[in-house]
């Protein structure tokens, strides 16, 4: 990976005790450390988020309780959390196994206040309790495996209320301590550590450090050295943190269909199909926050630890390198290592009359991205043609059906006599299941980067749908609201969340009762209920369920002037906001916000704002797309006034900006 000093940072960290030797690679700062012997209080190095990697560590505090017979993992939450309730019955059947392994049937995220800038108030472990209470559940409780933050957020209040500690204690004493490690902690005890990773967003912007508050999903801090130490407590025969049986009720798959979500407890993966196949068995976790990413990967039998940890990238591409860096100590070949995502495959001429019962309308999320609506038919029985829809763009796709079953994509190019078509490179594919739950569009594909690999995935990706039969009163409410922007109000002035503020809806014309709700290029399609509630309906049985919400509209006739999300989310249309322009001299705070639409006759200019200390300023352009915030490091006091765009004022109720124009 090339070095970008002060654009991106990556550390990572290769434990290997089989050997009794320890080695380093390191970009940012910036030297050779190769070969040399990595300590617990290794001042050299930097302090990241490691995400969601942080879920291993919530599972472990758990499984410490459940070695020492004071937590049942099959016993209900209830038990050790008794004012746990959510509106739905259901809630009572959760276990403790299916917060590890995803399987609750919650919702996912509870999203408010998650993310702090230069803050480490708690408050979303202190009302994470409250926003479950106004959610139901997804699917019944250990039905299928759907990625879920909040089930993590449940461990992190288990841990405490069994311990009698705060779980940031608790990591202190019974993870960092038995591990030996200074640099391992949560925002409470890390916030505003002097080796802390710098913040650099896109374009080389210094950020304020934004830390993650939801610390039994996410908000674990560490250094590469400290992450592989941990994951080297997963060795076989280590018994510093976990008992045998508790490291192999972790590393055990939930569900051996290839096409569900491959975790265990804890951990994303529990197998991987290439190392299996030279009797390697790994284990694995990625995680991804505002700027830092992570991935940690363990091979226990061979006692190799690998993490990897950058702010840039993604906790894909950190994967990536891990394997890599596992495979030169595997000593695999090129022939083993070669990317196996485009296998050679046969297709057929006739597509049979049997496969019509799959033609028709699909909601398909890929692993947690934003929703699309595919048309599926077969023209001509001769190929698979897909037309995927989201509120901006239709695209289509088509597929020739292989003598295996599934469908390969096509790729046309232009020929000399019009359109030539071959198979597309790589490995795309398409089948289909049909069950007692539904109709559902299974995807096998492999995510190439280049220069370093590939990476294979099978998942269910879609679920057929019909028709939604609502009035026309209904739908002519929601239409009477498209295009309007809803902006974000209630969190807090350090949240994160602000930096996609700008949400719409959008009627569904190809297929009735639906909208797309949204923005900045990640949609969901909700299901109108009435004309005051949208509902997410989802029961794909993978993570392209995962993160799901309800709404509901409050209206003033047919205008709906607010939206409140079951995720913790509140909004405000943007028709009752005020006019900023040159007779507004200061702007005063009610309900932590304050927006403001830039008015013409100051477009293009710029004004100074003065602030109380607990502030933050944000400007949107006219997409909704963040231009300028206070959370820059670098931000200048001249604030641009982008023609058709917004401002946002974020402070404590009551608090005052003087504006200069």
């Amino acid at each position: 990976m090339k070095k970008r000093m002060m654009t991106a940072a990556l550390t990572a960290c290769l434990l290997l005790t089989a050997c009794g030797s320890t080695a380093k690679a390191e970009n940012v700062p910036a030297k050779n450390t190769a070969d040399t012997s990595i300590t617990a209080a290794d001042d050299s190095e930097y302090i990241y988020c490691v995400g969601s990697v942080s879920k291993v560590y919530s599972t472990a505090a758990v499984m410490q309780l459940v070695d020492e017979g004071k937590v049942e993992l099959d016993a209900p939450v209830t038990e050790y959390i008794p004012e746990f309730r959510m509106a739905d019955p259901r809630y009572k059947d959760i276990t403790v196994r299916m917060l590890m392994d995803h399987t609750s049937g919650i919702m996912g995220s509870s999203q408010a206040n998650g993310d702090l800038y230069d803050d480490n108030e708690n408050d979303r472990h202190d009302h994470l309790l409250e926003y479950l209470s106004k959610q139901r559940l997804k699917a019944d409780p250990g039905k299928f495996a759907a990625y879920c933050n909040d089930g993590f957020g449940l461990l992190e209040l288990i841990t405490e209320r069994v311990s009698g500690m705060t779980y940031t204690d608790y990591v202190r004493k019974h993870i960092s301590g038995k591990l030996g490690v200074e640099n391992t902690g949560t925002p409470i005890d890390m916030f505003r550590n002097e080796k802390l990773v710098p913040s650099v967003a896109e374009g080389n912007q210094r950020m304020e450090t934004c830390y993650c508050m939801a610390i039994g999903d996410g908000g674990i801090y560490a250094t590469a050295a400290d992450t592989a130490l941990f994951g080297a407590s997963f060795f076989k025969d280590d018994h510093t943190l976990l008992s045998e049986n508790a490291k192999n009720a972790m590393a055990t798959r939930w569900n051996d269909n290839a096409y569900c979500d491959e975790n265990g407890l804890g951990w994303d993966y529990t197998e991987l199909s290439r190392y299996q196949a030279q009797g390697v068995k790994v284990v694995g976790k990625g995680g991804d926050v505002s700027m830092d990413h992570a991935h940690l990967l363990v091979a226990p039998e061979e006692k190799i630890s690998v993490a990897v940890l950058s702010n840039g990238g993604g906790s894909t591409q950190n994967q990536m390198v891990a394997e890599a860096i596992l495979d030169a100590v595997l000593e695999v070949n090129d022939d083993t290592a070669e990317d196996s995502a485009a296998p050679e495959c046969t297709t057929v001429t006739e597509i049979p009359a049997e496969y019509e019962k799959y033609a028709g309308w699909y909601i398909v999320n890929i692993m947690g991205g934003g929703d699309s609506l595919y048309n599926v038919s077969f023209p001509e029985h001769k190929y698979l043609h897909i037309e995927e829809t989201t509120h901006r763009t239709t695209t289509c796709r088509d597929y020739l059906l292989t003598t295996e079953g599934d469908f390969a994509e096509l790729a046309y190019e232009i020929a000399e006599n019009g359109f030539d078509t071959q198979l597309a490179p790589g490995y795309s594919r398409l089948s289909f299941e049909e069950n007692a739950d539904g109709t559902f569009l299974r995807a096998d594909g492999g995510l190439t980067y280049p220069g370093l690999g590939a990476l294979e995935g099978h998942t269910y990706a879609g679920q057929k749908i019909e028709e939604n039969p609502v009035s026309d009163d209904v739908i002519n409410g929601y239409r009477a609201n498209e295009g309007t922007s809803f902006l974000l109000v209630g969190e807090k002035y350090s949240s994160g969340n602000y930096e996609s503020a700008v949400g719409q809806l959008y009627v569904i014309d190809k297929l009735r009762g639906y909208v797309f709700f949204g923005g900045h290029g990640m949609d969901y399609i909700l299901k109108m209920t009435d004309k005051n509630h949208l509902d997410s309906f989802k029961s794909i049985p993978s993570s392209s369920s995962r993160d799901m919400w309800d709404v509901t509209a409050e209206r003033d006739g047919d205008r709906i002037i607010g939206i409140t999300v079951t995720n913790g989310w509140h909004l405000i249309s943007e028709e009752g906001i005020p006019v900023l322009d040159a007779n507004v001299k200061t702007v005063t705070i009610a309900d932590n916000a304050a927006w403001y639409t830039i008015s013409d006759s100051i477009a293009n200019n710029s004004v100074t704002v003065t602030r109380p200390e607990h502030s933050a300023v944000y400007v949107y352009n006219k997409f909704g797309e963040v231009i300028y915030t206070t959370h820059n490091k670098d931000a200048k006091p001249q604030i641009p006034m982008p023609k058709g765009g917004k401002v946002l004022f974020l402070g404590q109720s009551g608090d005052s900006f003087g504006i200069t124009m």
